[in-house]
């Protein structure tokens, strides 16, 4: 095909890909806001789990404490 060839096509048919193309690009931009929330949701479930992860540090910790100090003698 000559590149300075003209090519014709049906009004139906272009406003009909044109359509298409306009649903495609709604379609990425749901698709892109879903990931957006579904980047957020795995970032506060990260800040959550490193918390929970702090608590249980922190009471394994109290509990080594108080072990210890229930294993020691009475003066």
């Amino acid at each position: 095909m000559d590149d300075g060839a003209k090519v014709f096509v049906k009004i139906d048919s272009y406003k009909d890909v044109l359509a298409v193309i306009d649903e495609v690009k709604g379609k990425l931009a749901e698709a892109k806001a879903n990931l957006s929330k579904i980047n957020q949701f795995r970032s506060d479930e990260e800040q959550d789990l490193q918390e929970w992860s702090a608590s249980l540090a922190d009471i394994e910790q109290r509990i080594g404490d108080i072990d210890t100090k229930l294993q020691e003698p009475s003066a």
